[in-house]
């Protein structure tokens, strides 16, 4: 990481791990070093809370003096995803997300916020475990798919992501959340891009084909799990 980074690398034999600087203080990270995927399973139990699932289960886990946040560990898809599971070559893929959710952020786009990540390798091959920010009282697009309000702020979202250039293969409704503003707000609410393990930057804009490719696998996504897609995806 640079030295303007926002997050603190951390290493040990085997292990790989970034803390949100504002954590820095608020664990012993030695001990993490130690036997942090350990810990993660201790914290999730503590929170006794799952908040989702995919590849894997999303759990609630809370770093520090009570900073809620969602743990995931990252697990190959398609076939590659039966045959290795949650194991991987090296640790790049986790340092990459986490790169990559800086760069979005700092470019305006709403994800959430990398609190911890950790890759720590077992043999010849790594486990990659995320933890960030938990979006209170947010719900996945697709969940929301009859509010106009949420397909109409992810077809926007989709469109910026497109505009900055983030080709992500998995990227499908319930890769997005839907967070609703408060009653009385100016605005209805807000999208956010999550799971960007994966996906990256292109040097510019997507293509015209590349983003029809992108719409096109977000709309069967909604045909293959809900039997039809929205109006603002069709065509």
């Amino acid at each position: 990481m640079s030295e303007s980074s926002p997050h603190l690398h951390h290493r040990g034999d085997g292990v790989r791990m970034w803390v949100a600087a504002e954590l820095d203080q608020a664990e012993s990270w030695t001990e993490w070093i130690l036997r942090g995927e350990q810990m993660l399973a201790e914290r999730a139990l503590q929170a006794d809370t799952v908040l989702g699932h995919g590849r894997g289960q999303t759990r609630r886990v809370v770093l520090g003096e009570g900073v809620q946040g969602v743990w995931r560990v990252n697990r190959h898809g398609g076939v590659l995803g039966g045959v290795q599971g949650d194991r991987y070559r090296t640790s790049a893929r986790l340092a990459a997300e986490v790169l990559l959710s800086e760069e979005l952020r700092a470019r305006g786009i709403a994800t959430p916020k990398v609190l911890f990540a950790l890759a720590m390798k077992r043999g010849l091959s790594w486990r990659q475990h995320l933890v960030t920010e938990e979006i209170v009282g947010a719900t996945t697009v697709f969940e929301a798919r009859e509010e106009a309000a949420a397909l109409a702020a992810a077809d926007e979202l989709l469109s910026r992501l497109c505009d900055v250039g983030l080709w992500a293969t998995d990227l499908h409704p319930a890769n997005m959340l839907w967070q609703a503003a408060p009653s009385g707000a100016d605005s209805e609410g807000r999208c956010w891009v999550i799971d960007l393990a994966g996906a990256k930057l292109l040097p510019g804009p997507l293509s015209a084909d590349q983003r029809s490719a992108r719409r096109q696998r977000f709309a069967r996504y909604f045909a293959k799990h809900a039997g039809q897609i929205p109006a603002p995806f069709c065509g």
